[in-house]
Parts: structure tokens; C-alpha cells; sequence
């Protein structure tokens, strides 16, 4: 069982990490061939708060697992982080209208393959179903009747809308979902959860140990299982696939150090979190 440790701690820690993005120092490399919105800035389009993935700190800070990629390639490219916080779809669409250099924290879909394209994977979780521990969940036929709740544009959304028209809340983030279901708004969250206690209870913040999560399975609530397996990739614009090229060799490199490894134990993660490194299937052309 991983040691938990107080929310405030957590997120000094992951902000740490990735502000410094991992130990030992680089020099600034050359120029690679991509293109950036701003000279002299990466800009990255984040969707909000979801430790230990993603962590956004106070101006343009990023921690957690992904500020380990970003903040190394920075310092690699002689660059400056720039954010463009947003919500999950509408960052979607800021990669896609180039906007933005990058966009963080995205499963793969072919159709969202067809307006984005895909970098290397960074972080891997297994979809649970989160309720509250006084809740006796046995399946989905125990949520008949009841709300079960996502972030808008999740992977999850269009399955359980066919699955229950009426029955569905879509947030717009992962905190207001979160709130929702500890207010009695849903009384199931679906989601991605890696820190887990004992009876799986959630850990992470703003649960707390206030909910518990349990494992989905192929057909539960019409999911296929490919999308159970939780991997999130970065994505860049599909005219600029030089810039998915740079990060795929920053985090190799950082596999290759032994940074990587060393940054997912620090933030209290195991080897089950790291995503394989390949590419999936890329649809748009970029021409």
C-alpha cells in the first residue's frame, strides 16, 4: 500500500518535479523541426488539475507525471512554458485550430485521430466507477435509476449516453464532477483513478477516502475494452508532427536516464503507470 500524504504535500511534491524536471541539469539543444505559436514559448493547452497526471500551479507551473515531459523539454529547447488553460473539448480544438503547440491528457479515438495528432504516451489507468462508500454498488443494473457522471468529451460519454439517455451528467472538468458526486448531484463518477487504499478507497483529492472506486469490465455500460485501458498521449496539431517528434525523443531520452522511472516513484506510482512508448495509429495527413 502506497503512504499517503496530506493534499498540500502532494501537490508541492508534483509541482517540484516537474518544475524541475527530474535531477541534473541540460544544455539548450538545437532547434528541431516544428514550428511553435510563439517564439520562443511551448504552448500547452491543459484541461485542469488531475493529480498525479496532470498538476497546473500558479501562473504557467505544471507538475505531476506529464510536467516531468514538459518542463525537461523546455529546458532541452532553450524554451519557456507557456499555458492555455481550458476544458478537455475546447483544448481539443485549440490543437487542432493551432492555437496551441500541444494539448495534454488525451485518450485515443479514431475520430479524434482524424483532427490531431497523437505523441508518444505518458500515463496509463483503469477505468472505475467511483461512489460514495454508503452506496452498495454491484454493477450497472445497480445504477438503474440512478446519475452517473463524466467530464464532457471523455472517451466514456458517447457510451453511456446510449446507455442511459436520461440517466448521464456531463461536467465540464474533473473538479466539478468530483463535487457532484460528493454532493449527491450523480451517484457514480467514471473516470481513471491510480491511488487507491485500502477497499479501494480514492486518495486523491478532493475524495480523500471519501469515495470508492471499483474496477469496470468489458460491457459494463456498453464500454468495449478498449477503452477500460486508460492510456493518455499529448497531442499537437496534424501540420506540425515535427513537435510530436521532439517530445517522443524527450521522454525516450528520459527512459533511456532513468529520470522517468525515478519521477513516477517520487510521485508514489508504480510501474503500472508507464505507458509503452509507440505511437498509435495516426489518421490526419498533416498536409
Amino acid at each position: 500500500m502506497r503512504r499517503r500524504i496530506g493534499f498540500a504535500m502532494a501537490i508541492a511534491a508534483l509541482l517540484a518535479w516537474g518544475a524541475l524536471g527530474g535531477p541534473g541539469s541540460r544544455a539548450a539543444a538545437q532547434p528541431a523541426g516544428y514550428h511553435l505559436v510563439t517564439a520562443g514559448y511551448l504552448t500547452v493547452a491543459t484541461h485542469g488539475s488531475l493529480p498525479p497526471e496532470i498538476v497546473v500551479g500558479p501562473g504557467d507551473e505544471l507538475g505531476g507525471v506529464d510536467g516531468m515531459l514538459y518542463n525537461a523539454f523546455v529546458k532541452d529547447h532553450g524554451l519557456k512554458l507557456k499555458l492555455f488553460q481550458t476544458t478537455f473539448a475546447s483544448m481539443i480544438l485549440a490543437v487542432e485550430q493551432g492555437k496551441v503547440d500541444a494539448g495534454e491528457g488525451v485518450f485515443y479515438t479514431a475520430e479524434r485521430a482524424k483532427h490531431v495528432y497523437y505523441a508518444y504516451p505518458f500515463y496509463v489507468t483503469h477505468a472505475f466507477i467511483a461512489t460514495l462508500p454508503s452506496f452498495q454498488y454491484t454493477g450497472p443494473d445497480s445504477m438503474a435509476g440512478k446519475k452517473v457522471g463524466t467530464v464532457i468529451g471523455y472517451v466514456w460519454a458517447p457510451y453511456l449516453q446510449k446507455w442511459s439517455p436520461s440517466g448521464v451528467g456531463l461536467f465540464p472538468d474533473e473538479v466539478t464532477v468530483s463535487q457532484a458526486l460528493l454532493n449527491g448531484q450523480v451517484q457514480g463518477y467514471i473516470n481513471g483513478f491510480e491511488r487507491l487504499g485500502p477497499g479501494n478507497t480514492i486518495l486523491e483529492a478532493p475524495f480523500n477516502g471519501k469515495a470508492v472506486a471499483h474496477p469496470l469490465h468489458p460491457g459494463d455500460f456498453g464500454f468495449p475494452e478498449s477503452v477500460l485501458s486508460n492510456i493518455a498521449y499529448n497531442i499537437v496539431n496534424c501540420k506540425n508532427p515535427g513537435m510530436a517528434a521532439a517530445l517522443n525523443e524527450e521522454i525516450t531520452k528520459l527512459h533511456a536516464s532513468g529520470e522517468w522511472q525515478k519521477g513516477l516513484t517520487d510521485l508514489q506510482l508504480g510501474p503500472a503507470a508507464d505507458a509503452p512508448l509507440k505511437n498509435p495509429t495516426q489518421i490526419c495527413s498533416g498536409g
